[in-house]
């Protein structure tokens, strides 16, 4: 009994230890900046592929992530191969995901951009490059595309990764089950005198592989560093010089990570070697004999198991789910380290097992080894079923962070993810057939059908930690599938009609560049309109305002109109805003949305929505509450597999509170938006549906001071303190989402009232498509 109090206070240190961590990994990962697993180009200037009519006096790229100064470079190339640049690239201080370079006056030409840049969190290198010209169109032979990035960093990086992950898992896996099942089983009430010598037998043989598996992950990661090294310098891992590896440990922020997982390694293997000699020496003290007990058992364990959080913790600090905006990326870091700590418990567990139950066989007899096996599994199959549970939740939310959209799939990324969920059926399937099955067979020969189910289970387990290797070193499926333009039209058509008018427009490629955009107006019966006026359209980026003017098409004949060369430079979301001026009918108009990619400059252009990933944080917290309050009544709803008892009051509480977190969360993302920014943008296109709205509310509420026409001549606006704006002046001026602000909100200073809470959302909007339909011409 001495021993199961013992225990709980070396519980209840590590669960102390526990806290003060989190509270640590919480509050550092707060503070880092917005990442992405590679640091790929998202916005140029001057932009790719534009012809500019005078040199510009530098050029500046954006990339997806923050990148390494010391290891970055931006170079500018004339058509001779020469390089024109001043030598001078640097990282911006104040921006670190921004590089430039100086420029001298340029001659006419076609130049080249080459950049080189190193990943400040996942330490991946990214090569591109792009083309511009001066004074002149781009040259017929110039190199457009855009680099092909490598699927790997090196092919040696997932199989690095694999050894790390696995040999983590026999570690931290094998000391959570020693001190959460092995100890309070050995030392319970109904424990017998030879389950103690089996287990300590087999703890002897699970600590050997243990420090096998951590002198495998030193080695692992001193891989890491010279296969960095080897990526930053170019020169093979054989012929590195010590500058070189200096350099990358200590004037990178992934060599200051790594250096950070060396010295966690390196504690963790000297802690764990402590425990395990003082825990496997019999020796008499005071006259009583000192027995050998498990590694778990002794006081060292909480902090072999509280380094382990702090390795993991360091691995999730630069995982994929650090590829997040600064919004979300606490959610996605925290979530990344959840589903690695559940996977550890889990399979670290089984493979525990694997190892142990042999021992066990030999060691016992069979009826002491049946109720050992009984008692011990029935305790594991709950950490098992709780942790496999957290692992199919948070797997979810890791698959829309780095998937996002269903055509982002059938990337390299994408069917490795697919390769993992197909692998996890089969696990599933053995971990229900040990845990529930078996288990009940123990004494009727059920022990060696359990020892070739582990050794299944086992293997299944190694080629899924290969398949996660393969997922660390891979491009996430996303920016892949941003970057191949996956998911975005190669020619976008839209139809629609207004006023007698039928729009038949087509936008290609709907790339960034140049694109050709074609208007066919006909009458409903087909004919073509061959007396309009002017046909113009607006290509509006949606998440900035860049003043996009309206512009006038060429008439080719036939009722077609043309215009060639429109320039698209940013990925993204664009509207197209078209309208026809006739001489025997109103105005007709139309507009619709559609997505530009680009394979030069798309590695952000597919990114998790804010209140999306909220929303799913909140669920994925909810559903893993609601598995605890499950498993606290389990023997209430489900005897037939938990047995009868009362319902786990210690396991209730926190069940109830993560239930109750997880329901604010959602309804904080659905209705209460605290902490959460409205993202303003015009939700509906201005097309003639929705200005047609918006006219009789802008008689309603603006005309009497604004007037009829927009000039500022209303009857009420003599009676103002400042005379209203001529909206035909103004409305230019300004973005959709100012315009919506200034009818939201109202200007005091000008006697304006706001309309927030006399217009719905949508009416103020219709009631901007009106004023910029009506004004902006």
């Amino acid at each position: 009994m001495s021993r199961l109090v013992g225990n709980k206070a070396v519980i209840l240190r590590f669960l102390i230890g526990l806290v003060v961590f989190l509270t640590l990994f919480v509050g550092g990962n707060t503070f880092i900046e917005k990442v992405n697993a590679h640091a790929n180009q998202i916005r140029a200037l001057p932009a790719p592929n534009s012809e500019l009519v005078d040199s510009p006096d530098r050029v500046i790229i954006w990339y997806s992530e923050p990148i390494e100064d010391s290891f970055s470079v931006v170079t500018v190339l004339n058509s001779e191969a020469e390089q024109v640049d001043l030598g001078d690239s640097y990282r911006d201080s104040s921006e670190l995901t921004a590089m430039s370079v100086s420029l001298p006056p340029l001659d006419d030409g076609t130049y080249t951009v080459v950049w080189k840049n190193l990943s400040a969190i996942d330490g991946h290198k990214v090569i591109g490059s792009y083309v511009f010209s001066v004074g002149e169109p781009i040259s017929a032979g110039a190199q457009i595309g855009t680099v092909e990035q490598p699927l790997l960093q090196t092919v040696a990086d997932p199989w690095l990764r694999w050894l790390i992950f696995l040999a983590a898992a026999i570690v931290l896996g094998g000391i959570a089950f020693e001190t959460f099942v092995g100890v309070p089983v050995i030392f319970g009430d109904f424990s017998k005198d030879s389950w103690q010598g089996s287990a300590v037998a087999g703890s002897v043989v699970w600590s050997r592989f243990s420090i096998v598996a951590l002198s495998v992950i030193l080695l692992a990661i001193f891989g890491q560093l010279f296969q960095q090294s080897a990526l930053v310098s170019g020169e093979s891992v054989f012929s590195l010089d010590f500058e070189v590896l200096r350099s990358v440990v200590f004037d990178s922020n992934w060599g200051r990570l790594w250096f950070f997982r060396l010295i966690t390694v390196f504690g963790i293997l000297i802690l764990f070697v402590l425990a395990r000699r003082s825990q496997f020496v019999t020796q008499e003290i005071d006259g009583n004999e000192d027995e050998s007990s498990l590694v778990g058992d002794s006081v060292l364990a909480p902090l072999v198991m509280v380094l382990g959080l702090v390795f993991v913790g360091l691995i999730s600090a630069s995982s994929h789910n650090a590829a997040s905006d600064s919004d979300i990326k606490i959610l996605a870091v925290s979530t990344d380290f959840i589903h690695l700590i559940a996977a550890m418990v889990w399979l670290g567990g089984v493979i525990y097992l694997a190892i142990t139950v042999p021992v066990h066989l030999r060691e016992m007899s069979s009826s002491n080894l049946s109720e050992f096996l009984k008692t011990s599994v029935s305790r594991f199959t709950l950490i098992a079923f709780l942790s496999a549970w957290i692992l199919i939740v948070t797997g979810f939310f890791s698959s829309y962070m780095q998937v996002t959209t269903l055509s982002a799939v059938p990337t390299p990324y994408g069917w490795f993810l697919v390769a993992k969920v197909v692998l996890m059926v089969p696990l599933f399937t053995l971990a229900a057939v040990n845990g529930f099955h078996i288990v009940r067979h123990f004494g009727m020969g059920g022990e060696w059908a359990f020892k070739k189910s582990l050794f299944f289970e086992t293997s299944i387990i190694v080629v899924i930690f290969v398949v996660v290797g393969w997922l660390a070193s891979l491009e996430p499926a996303r920016q892949y599938a941003g970057r191949m333009g996956f998911g975005f039209d190669d020619r976008v058509s839209f139809q629609d009609s207004d006023d007698g008018t039928v729009f038949d427009i087509f936008v290609e490629p709907a790339e960034v560049g140049k694109n050709n955009v074609t208007v066919q107006i006909t009458k409903p019966n087909g004919d073509p309109i061959y007396n309009a006026v002017d046909v113009r359209i607006r290509l509006k980026f949606l998440d900035d305002d860049l003043g996009e003017p309206l512009v006038s098409l060429e008439y080719s004949g036939d009722g077609v109109w043309e215009l060639r060369d429109a320039p698209l430079n940013i990925v993204g979301e664009y509207q197209a805003e078209v309208v026809v001026q006739r001489p025997d009918a109103f105005d007709s108009r139309t507009a619709f949305r559609f997505k530009a990619g680009s394979a030069s400059t798309a590695g952000d252009a597919i990114a998790p929505d804010t209140d999306t990933t909220n929303l799913l944080f909140g669920i994925q917290v909810l559903l893993i509450g609601a598995m605890i309050v499950f498993l606290s009544m389990r023997k209430r709803f489900l005897p037939v597999l938990f047995g009868t008892g009362n319902i786990q009051s210690s396991l209730t509480f926190p069940g109830i509170t993560l239930v109750v977190i997880g329901l604010f969360l959602v309804l904080n993302v659905e209705v209460l938006r605290l902490g959460l920014a409205d993202e303003l943008r015009n939700p509906f296109p201005p097309t003639a549906e929705s200005v047609e709205i918006g006219e009789p509310i802008y008689f309603d509420v603006c005309a009497s001071c604004h007037g009829d026409t927009g000039l500022g001549d209303g009857p009420v606006g003599s009676s103002l303190p400042k005379e209203p704006a001529n909206l035909i002046i103004h409305v230019p001026l300004h973005s959709d989402t100012i315009i919506y602000e200034f009818v939201r909100d109202g200007i005091s200073n000008a006697g304006m009232p706001g309309q927030e809470g006399v217009l719905s959302e949508s009416e103020m909007w219709h009631l901007v498509n009106y004023i910029r339909a009506q004004f902006d011409k």
